[in-house]
């Protein structure tokens, strides 16, 4: 497993805390609101997050909704 592979790994894991579902249920064509029913909170809360663990910044009146997103945002995938 690449240093790439262990981050978006651990994102994986942080969203699937935060939005209270299991980590199988992140992938790349999961939209976060529309298929896990996550709500602005939680987002806001993902965001914040990636913010902290990360040092990236997330403008939190757009949060990212797929992990596509979250991915490039903290560098562990493509953009």
């Amino acid at each position: 497993m690449t240093m790439t592979d262990e981050r978006a790994a651990a994102v994986v894991g942080l969203i699937a805390a935060i939005l209270e579902v299991d980590t199988s249920e992140i992938t790349d064509g999961v939209d976060f609101q529309q298929d896990l029913d996550a709500d602005s909170l939680q987002l806001a809360e993902l965001a914040a997050a990636l913010e902290s663990d990360y040092g990236v910044a997330v403008d939190a009146t757009d949060p990212p909704v797929n992990l596509g997103q979250v991915l490039a945002i903290v560098g562990a995938g493509p953009a």
